[in-house]
């Protein structure tokens, strides 16, 4: 069942990490939480070009900027083996987890995650707000204890380094005298 709505928490204007973000970085996060085929996971497919047509001004090559920082700053988790982003702070801030329907249908999406280390931050994440909320009827249920029982990683054990070797984009630090199409 795909999602209608994206949740966006309000007070994420509190954070000063977020604030700290560029516009840029601030746009793609925003694009991520809302994008229509993000999981129950909150995991969705990293393509730069496709995310960077959701906006007349953004480039690829901006993206892939937005998208170090985004790392850089532990709200994402990239993996680009298998082109997949993990909005880290998804699985908490969504309200899906105190929906046993919907939780279910979060360890079902984990299960279709193709990269180890973003499974691996889900699961860290999910303990950490099992931590918080252990009241949780979801907790109950046998597809979430069997992803509770995974290899967890903290995000900032994490290091993404976003390759630049995409089609149509160099660098403007290698530019040289050839013309970037960003």
């Amino acid at each position: 069942m795909a999602r209608e709505r994206a949740t966006i928490n309000v007070g994420i204007w509190s954070d000063d990490d977020f604030r700290d973000l560029t516009d840029a970085a601030q746009s793609l996060y925003f694009k991520l939480t809302s994008h229509s085929k993000l999981d129950y996971a909150g995991c969705v497919e990293f393509h730069p070009g496709r995310l960077a047509a959701m906006s007349r001004e953004m480039t690829a090559g901006g993206v892939m900027i937005a998208a170090q920082e985004l790392s850089d700053k532990f709200f994402c988790v990239f993996d680009q083996s298998t082109d997949e982003v993990l909005v880290r702070s998804f699985i908490r801030h969504d309200g899906l987890m105190k929906q046993p329907r919907l939780a279910v249908s979060a360890a079902k999406a984990y299960g279709a995650i193709a990269s180890n280390k973003i499974r691996a931050v889900f699961v860290h994440e999910l303990l950490r707000f099992k931590r918080e909320n252990p009241d949780l009827v979801a907790w109950e249920k046998p597809q979430v204890m069997t992803v509770l029982k995974q290899n967890a990683v903290s995000v900032r054990e994490t290091r993404t380094e976003l390759a630049w070797d995409f089609p149509g984009f160099l660098p403007i630090g290698l530019m040289g005298n050839a013309t970037a199409n960003v």
